[in-house]
């Protein structure tokens, strides 16, 4: 699909989010504030190549080729599940199980074991380039009302009525294990298909995606990539004195200079874990000697891969953060060296917590049991795991073609808060994990 014809399917508030960072980024340049932050600036990070990190260098879109992948992907898992359609929705939490099966964002995917998909749309939302791309490769369908009876409708046309119907979000949703199908929706459904078994699909909507195709890997490897210009324009733009807000414009003005997409995540916070944030513009002032934490991701065709990394933003630093940091980095690399094909990701969460743990032991500090390792992909997909988080680790084996974000924190003795953090996408290959950003690991202190 063409960068514009991706860009049709935006939805207004992602349009409206573009424009305000955009603006907000041109008029941060203008501000004194941000004219002092960039003449007066001292400190830089080199990372080899960004010179072709520009938005008119970027993919123009997934091909034909890439949904077919997909779909016949799918199809396999839905025969081994024995599922003889799926009926998928859009999430208030993120559209990726819609976006992966059209590359569209409609309200709903019917989408059978045989024939045609069918994409269905609020009338008014379709897409005339979306429908072109397709090529009538899956039907679409719209209504401003009542869309239940067009998924009725599809699902007759597909002629699965006695058969097993997946729901996507119906439950075991990553961070809502109750899903949020509607009621009246699915009450529908079970009345017009009183001889259909309708069960959760969201399992299976999760797992299909997590071996990616070389297309995905190319787009999260340009998503890493583009994510360390956040860390790259914080180490620039970050000074005591200089208001949080500031440092967030710059990031987000530097994503969109280099990808031409609304950022995924910008969250920081100096003297804080940055995701507490949430990801807001604040206006609190950074002080000396605070460490700046930062959860990060740039977006490359609507696919996300995170990155995080903690910096000292001027002297004093506390005592042991670059002791601590540099145990991270030893921390990341042993965890890069451990995510081999074959393995599961529970052995590998509590690898992490043993390290952890002999850590502790000898310097002290609170364990950290929240997200280790973060799926990459289109915003809502999962999991999101780690030491604590059993109701996510379940039976998920590392496998060739797995892309996610290896992000350890450790404690840093004698700070209550940030801890020391870094956070990098891998790609997994038959023989181990490699690394997607191309940033040197190194303890950072601004001066």
């Amino acid at each position: 699909m063409s960068n514009e014809q991706t860009r049709g399917g935006i939805r207004r508030r992602d349009l409206l989010m573009t424009a305000t960072v955009a603006s907000a980024g041109v008029l941060l340049q203008g501000s004194p504030a941000g004219l002092k932050a960039q003449s007066e600036s001292r400190n830089t990070m080199q990372i080899p190549d960004t010179n072709e990190l520009v938005a008119d260098a970027m993919p123009k879109g997934f091909s034909m080729a890439e949904i077919q992948r997909r779909w016949r992907k799918c199809r396999e898992w839905m025969r081994r599940a024995d599922f003889d359609a799926l009926v998928v929705p859009t999430v208030p939490e993120g559209n990726a199980d819609v976006k992966w099966l059209t590359e569209g964002i409609p309200d709903w995917v019917v989408f059978p074991q045989q024939g045609k998909p069918t994409a269905i749309f609020r009338d008014g939302d379709q897409d005339s380039n979306f429908e072109a791309f397709m090529k009538g490769g899956l039907d679409i369908k719209a209504s401003l009302l009542n869309r239940s009876e067009l998924i009725i409708e599809s699902l007759k046309q597909a002629g699965v009525g006695n058969g097993r119907i997946g729901i996507g979000n119906l439950s075991g949703t990553l961070r809502y294990d109750e899903g949020g199908v509607s009621y009246t929706t699915l009450s529908r459904l079970m009345k017009a298909f009183p001889q259909a078994t309708f069960e959760s699909a969201s399992d299976l909507l999760m797992r299909v995606k997590l071996a990616r195709g070389p297309e995905e890997i190319g787009a999260l490897r340009l998503s890493n990539r583009i994510g360390e210009l956040g860390i790259k324009a914080s180490v620039e733009h970050a000074a005591p004195g200089v208001p949080q807000r500031d440092v967030w414009f710059q990031i987000a003005k530097a994503y969109l200079d280099a990808s031409g997409e609304p950022p995924g995540r910008i969250t920081i916070r100096a003297g804080a874990e940055g995701n507490t944030a949430d990801g807001r513009p604040l206006n609190e002032v950074i002080q000396a000697g605070q460490i700046l934490s930062e959860t990060l991701s740039a977006s490359v065709l609507g696919y996300n891969c995170q990155v995080n990394q903690t910096i000292c933003v001027g002297r004093p630093a506390p005592e042991n953060w670059e002791s601590t940091f540099k145990y991270n980095i030893e921390l990341f690399e042993a965890l890069v060296d451990w995510a081999k094909p074959g393995r599961t990701f529970a052995d590998y969460s509590a690898f992490y917590m043993q390290e952890i743990d002999k850590r502790i032991a000898v310097v002290g500090g609170k364990p950290y049991t929240g997200v280790v390792f973060h799926t990459g992909g289109a915003l809502g997909d999962g999991p999101r795991m780690g030491w604590g988080r059993d109701d996510e680790n379940s039976d998920l084996v590392i496998e060739p073609g797995m892309v996610f974000t290896i992000k350890p924190r450790v404690p840093i003795p004698g700070l209550a808060t940030p801890s020391s953090q870094i956070g990098d996408g891998v790609v997994i290959t038959e023989n181990g994990a490699a690394r997607l950003g191309r940033r040197k690991l190194e303890p950072v202190t601004l001066v």
